[in-house]
């Protein structure tokens, strides 16, 4: 979540300033009473040092509870600088994508803050366009967050909320497996009930597993527990199956099974790890905000 975005001229001048109405309170204990106009000064100075001391200019600086992001824009000709504080948990280039969007939505609303040449503008005009920016930009980012907020936070609780009703899924696949391979007698035909169970019991809860948890850490971890669940169950309810299928093509020992059993275990479990993983980073790490805390 964007909880401050300023706009400034190169020179480091105040142009326009957004709060979020939700703005945590260690951020706000921070900022209450503060002059603006000052800070804006400090942010700009910060971009210029790191230019002239290492000839590139600040795009990114975490703290601990906040990452500090700028960007130079380019409005009618006239150079910007755009400093954004947002959640340390969101996506820098997501940040820049919907800011930017929002200023070409915006755009003749924001010429209204922007001096002209004569370095003027009507102070009416300007407080009546910063107030429909501000509420612009409020709506903009509260639609760009998940509908089920506590699945967006990216954090342990998310996690465990994630895990636990990838789990629910999981008994819903095994089961569904089950009832397919009763009805069906695909103990008679074992390719196309291995093919099911990568499908049902791997794959689609990797998906699933990767969308409801919402960021590429937790996924992966979900996706490796649950991984390690379906193979216990899984194993446990078709040993006997899956020790005929082995036997019946290789003529080796138990002990051989089992050993191969394991390594098999952390391969697909890996693998549906970075399945959840990939789902979440891509579909929604990347594309939604964490919601204001």
């Amino acid at each position: 979540m964007i909880y401050l975005m300023y706009l400034a001229s190169e020179e480091g001048t105040l142009i326009w300033h957004y709060v979020h109405p939700k703005i945590p309170d260690y951020i706000l204990e921070r900022v209450a009473g503060r002059d603006h106009s000052l800070m804006v000064n400090f942010l700009s100075a910060v971009s210029m040092f790191g230019y002239d001391a290492l000839g590139s200019r600040v795009q990114i600086i975490e703290f601990e509870h906040v990452k500090m992001s700028y960007r130079y824009i380019d409005v009618d000709g006239v150079r910007i600088l755009a400093v954004a504080i947002t959640d340390p948990e969101d996506n820098p280039k997501l940040v820049w994508r919907v800011f930017e969007s929002f200023l070409n939505r915006n755009k003749e609303t924001l010429d209204k803050i922007i001096p002209g040449e004569t370095g003027l503008i009507d102070q009416e005009e300007a407080e009546k366009a910063s107030l429909i920016l501000t509420r612009e930009l409020t709506k903009t980012l509260e639609s760009r967050v998940r509908k089920f907020e506590i699945l967006g936070r990216r954090d342990t609780k998310n996690m465990l909320i994630g895990l636990v009703i990838g789990i629910i899924f999981y008994a819903l696949t095994i089961t569904t497996t089950y009832l397919l391979y009763s009805a069906y007698g695909l103990q008679n035909d074992l390719t196309r009930f291995f093919e099911l169970i990568i499908l049902l019991d791997f794959i689609l809860p990797g998906i699933f597993i990767g969308w409801v948890t919402g960021y590429w850490r937790g996924a992966l971890i979900n996706g490796i527990i649950v991984a390690m669940l379906s193979i216990s169950v899984l194993t446990g309810i078709w040993w006997p199956q899956l020790v005929g299928a082995v036997r019946s093509i290789f003529n080796i020992g138990m002990e051989v099974i089992v050993i191969g059993v394991m390594i098999v275990a952390g391969i697909i479990g890996a693998a549906m790890g970075l399945i959840a993983a990939f789902i979440a980073w891509f579909f929604v790490e990347i594309r939604t905000f964490v919601p204001a805390k």
